[in-house]
Parts: structure tokens; C-alpha cells; sequence
């Protein structure tokens, strides 16, 4: 199964810390890239406006420090979350930000991402899609997308209501790119099960709520 380069020998764990509504900002995402995971928030957290772009600066900034004072040391790709959804107001402000930023690892959610792999694409970032169906699936890929987030029952947010087990085998019989399992996931038992039906990702959540690093 192919992988984005930019996960390639940057990652400790396959795991991806959801972005979660009120909880994950730029401490958080600082904190798991550091530790080898890919951190990520959504851009609606950064109130107002211009607090996303200083969330923005921060993280490249001491992301990109990390790394050059240790080169051997992996330091996991950040990502963002955008709500594609008509009622986000604030969709092409957040947007023309990511861009500015050249935000590495996009994540749309609620809408089509076309235009928007058209964009990261054009800056060399990456672009993964929630679904909650295999149909939601398909629609994405034939959009360019990089990878799939599978969002199956016991997720938060915009949760699925299919169990993992069939959404991931699903999405498999079609799909050979990088998918993420969120839904239920907690430990590394369940990350290791979500690796055993075919994700290359768990999507875990919950367990960042009560970091120090948490909003």
C-alpha cells in the first residue's frame, strides 16, 4: 500500500491525532509531531481569524526547528482540518491561509475536496478526506485526494454509523492508497487491530483530551 512521502521514515506510530472541535491547537500539534504522530486541529478552533495565522506560524516554526537540530529525530507531518460544508463562513479565509502556510497534510471534511487538491497539490502538500461510506469514498478519489479517512461508528465529530470492519474492507476492494481508520480507537491494541484490517492509520482522539497540551 503506497504512502504520501512526507509519512515516509517520519513516523513512530502509525497514528494520527484527530483534529478535535475546542480541543486541539498548535501546543498539541507541536507535542505529537515531536513525538513521531502526525498532530493536527481544525482551522475553526483559531478564533478569530488571525489566530490561525499565528497557530500557523508557531507550528512551522518550531516544527521546522525540531528538525534541524536533530535530523535523525522524527518529527511527523502536521495537518489542519477544513469543513467544506456551505455554512463555514470563514471556509476561504482558513483556505487562503493553508495556502499561505503551505500547510503539509490537509483534511477536508463535509464537502468536496477538488479545489482544494488542486491547490495543495500545487504547493507539493497532501490532501485526505473524511468519508462515512464507500460511495463518500469513491467521489474523493476521483477527486485527486491522497488518502481516505474512513470515520466509522464510535467516532466523534461527524461520525459514520458502519463498523470499521466492513467500512475498511469496502474501501479496500477499491482503494490500494492510504487509509485511516477512525472510530473507537485508544490504545495501541486497537491501533494494531485497525493496521490488521487494512488502515495504514488509526485516527485516535480521545486520548489527547486530558494532555497538558490540550486547548
Amino acid at each position: 500500500m503506497s504512502l504520501p512521502e512526507i509519512f515516509i521514515g517520519r513516523m513512530t506510530a502509525p497514528v494520527i491525532a484527530a483534529p478535535m472541535f475546542l480541543v486541539s491547537g498548535p501546543h498539541l500539534v507541536i507535542a505529537c509531531c515531536r513525538a513521531g504522530i502526525s498532530g493536527t486541529f481544525p482551522t475553526l478552533n483559531a478564533r478569530p481569524i488571525e489566530v490561525l495565522d499565528e497557530w500557523l506560524t508557531q507550528i512551522n516554526a518550531e516544527l521546522g526547528a525540531a528538525m534541524a537540530a536533530n535530523r535523525h529525530a522524527p518529527v511527523a507531518p502536521y495537518g489542519v482540518n477544513l469543513i467544506l460544508h456551505h455554512s463555514n463562513k470563514r471556509l476561504a479565509q482558513d483556505f487562503e491561509l493553508v495556502v499561505k502556510h503551505k500547510v503539509p497534510f490537509v483534511i477536508t471534511s463535509l464537502g468536496h475536496p477538488g479545489e482544494v487538491v488542486k491547490a495543495v497539490h500545487g504547493y507539493g502538500g497532501v490532501v485526505f478526506s473524511d468519508v462515512i461510506h464507500a460511495y463518500h469514498a469513491k467521489k474523493a478519489i476521483a477527486a485527486g485526494v491522497d488518502g481516505i479517512v474512513a470515520v466509522a461508528s464510535g467516532a466523534g465529530g461527524h461520525a459514520g454509523t458502519q463498523s470499521p470492519f466492513s467500512l475498511v474492507r469496502e474501501i479496500r476492494e477499491f482503494w490500494e492508497g492510504a487509509l485511516v481508520l477512525g472510530g473507537s480507537i485508544s490504545d495501541g491494541a486497537s491501533v494494531r487491530a485497525a493496521e490488521v484490517m487494512g488502515a495504514d492509520f488509526a485516527y485516535m482522539g480521545t486520548r489527547f483530551i486530558a494532555t497538558q497540551e490540550s486547548m
